[in-house]
């Protein structure tokens, strides 16, 4: 491969705004550079698309791409990578080094291969539809539309059908396509003792799984009378289709991002069939986890859409479960999440027939908070009027109440449980302290991951101080060093990574500048460094740049050893000797004291 060293010399002497401008109209707003996105395939009227000339790479909110100059160029130009390398070397006048052709062929190999399963996928999902609207699919067209759907649902998520077994590979070898690219893209299946190749999902419904940038990367399948198989199917892994980086229907969130500009919720269901179901019901912003098992990586895809997620998983056992699970993984990415609870067992689909649209939309607007729905579960699941269950649902209640972090949180909860088992709010108190007693054998330091949990001034003045910090570390000012963070906590996962990059390169005796941290940390990571980056820029310093630093350094300080105390409160509380505890604190909080009085000796 080309030595790096001689990439960080070809991004250093192709300016990203200098190339990126000769593309499009580029104007300067705060730290960075706006425009309307000139990538292939995404059109915009409002400029969405960002280059952040300091940490030198770029991103367009709108169409989600991103990356550093040599990236926009494979885009924009349409190049493989090796095909860009020698683009911006012609550009920038440099001599193109040296490199191992294998290194080229094998990268267009993948490239072909890549595009060649594509194809197939695309020449699959016209296939299937054709076979829908023809005569042998009428039976398809009446199970569809007899299930609610209309004929213009159908044509916004590219269903069709699969009429036998063999119709598809004979169609797609026509067309000039391998078998074994047929299997590469999971669309037939091989059997060795008839060596034949077969239609994986044969005498099926079959609906595409379809990417953000318009690729059909799968199928689901689903049968429309009673077999001895499965009723569902979806097409194996492949190397174009990795199940748990996809959402179902991402294709159209996208599209309806566009239109509305903004998504104040987007409805995250378990299955493509309830998407389906919903849509036909006017229910457009909704996307299937592909079974009931969420990731972080689908998580992360939903957060380049909007910051609300309403998970609506299925009424039943297995649904409650998978709802816990993704709920707190939803948090941890960074998102407002909230719970739909479905009566009955009931799964989308089948609410949605049973009550309507506007029954389902107000399930919607009144989704609880995760620990809310917790105790709502368990309000189900335990019949309060039998003493024995009840005592097994406070039990369970209480620990749920455990979790919360916040006092005023844990004592609506505890007045709330009063009312539900007419038990004493005094009684449940003490309970709940004593099974904090029983769970706490040492203080449990919790990290505070996910900015979506806080708010107010003080927690957003907070944030505020830790980009200006790294910012400035970042811009190389004067005034600011590495060593000025070391120990400090941050309270955003994001920024603690970007400030660990920072303290790793010093104590190697390396320098990052925002150039290399954008390449180091990837696209992730793009939209919070480039408000880190803007910082600088946007704060107004009547009284110095300088002073105003050390200020925000203070203020995290104090914040750290305010939160240390918190949690040397609450391990007192657990504790028969807390002596030593107790001294510890009181040190803690002459150092809040000190740093309090500093503050305000500087603005005097």
């Amino acid at each position: 491969m080309i030595d790096q060293k001689f990439i960080e010399e070809l991004k250093s002497r192709n300016e990203i705004v200098d190339v990126i401008s000769a593309y499009c109209s580029l104007e300067r707003r705060g730290g960075a550079y706006w425009a309307r996105c000139p990538l292939p395939g995404h059109m915009e009227k409002t400029p969405s698309f960002c280059v952040n000339q300091a940490g030198q790479f770029y991103k367009c909110f709108g169409c989600q791409r991103g990356g550093d100059v040599v990236k926009f160029i494979m885009e924009v130009e349409s190049l493989t990578y090796i095909e860009a390398i020698r683009f911006l070397c012609n550009r920038a006048n440099m001599e193109m080094p040296g490199y191992d052709p294998e290194d080229e062929l094998r990268i267009e190999r993948n490239a072909q291969n890549k595009a060649t399963r594509l194809a197939i996928l695309k020449d699959a999902a016209k296939f299937y539809v054709n076979n829908l609207y023809s005569e042998a699919g009428a039976p398809y067209i009446d199970y569809v539309l007899n299930r609610g759907f209309t004929k213009e649902t159908l044509r916004a998520f590219g269903i069709g059908c699969s009429l036998n077994y063999y119709d598809l590979p004979k169609f797609l070898a026509k067309k000039g396509y391998k078998y074994e690219d047929m299997l590469a893209a999971g669309v037939v299946s091989y059997n060795k003792d008839n060596d034949e190749y077969t239609d994986f999902e044969a005498k099926r419904l079959v609906t595409p799984i379809i990417d953000s940038f318009n690729n059909v990367l799968a199928f689901g399948g689903r049968v429309i009378e009673k077999t001895d198989f499965a009723k569902y199917k979806n097409t194996r892994e492949t190397s174009v289709f990795v199940k748990n980086r996809t959402l179902f229907n991402i294709n159209n969130i996208k599209k309806l991002k566009r239109e509305k500009g903004t998504l104040s919720s987007i409805i995250m269901v378990e299955g493509y069939m309830d998407v389906i179901a919903l849509h036909a019901q006017g229910i457009k912003n909704v996307v299937a986890s592909m079974g009931t098992s969420l990731t972080v990586e689908q998580a992360r895809l939903l957060l380049r859409y909007t910051d609300t997620v309403i998970v609506s998983y299925d009424g039943d056992a297995a649904g409650q479960k998978a709802t816990f699970r993704g709920m707190q993984i939803l948090k941890d990415a960074g998102l407002t999440v909230k719970v739909i609870a479905l009566p009955d067992n009931l799964d989308p689909d089948e609410y949605v027939k049973k009550y309507g649209a506007e029954s389902y939309l107000n399930l919607v607007d009144n989704a609880l908070p995760l620990i809310d729905y917790k105790l709502h579960y368990l309000t189900q699941t335990f019949d309060i009027k039998d003493p024995t269950s009840r005592r097994k649902f406070l039990d369970n209640a209480l620990r749920v109440v455990g979790e919360s972090q916040r006092e005023f949180e844990r004592e609506e909860l505890l007045r709330r449980l009063s009312q539900i088992t007419n038990i004493s709010y005094e009684s449940l108190k003490r309970d709940l302290d004593k099974t904090n007693e029983k769970s706490v054998n040492k203080p449990i330091i919790a990290q505070i991951s996910v900015e979506a949990e806080q708010d107010g001034e003080e927690f957003a003045a907070l944030k505020q101080a830790e980009r200006f910090v790294l910012s400035s570390i970042l811009l190389n000012k004067e005034y600011a060093h590495v060593d000025d963070i070391l120990g400090l906590d941050f309270v955003s996962n994001l920024r603690k990574d970007i400030a660990e990059c920072l303290t790793k390169a010093k104590e190697s005796g390396t320098i990052v500048g925002p150039s290399v941290l954008s390449q180091k940390l990837g696209e992730d990571y793009f939209d919070e460094l480039n408000s880190v980056l803007s910082e600088c820029d946007r704060i107004v310093c009547t009284n110095g740049y300088d002073r105003y630093y050390h200020d925000c350094l203070k203020q995290m300080e104090i914040n750290q050893l305010s939160t240390e105390i918190g949690y040397l409160e609450e391990y007192c509380k657990t504790q028969e000797d807390i002596k030593e505890q107790l001294m510890t604190i009181s040190k803690i909080q002459k150092k809040i004291n000190r740093l309090h009085e500093l503050k305000t000796e500087d603005k005097k």
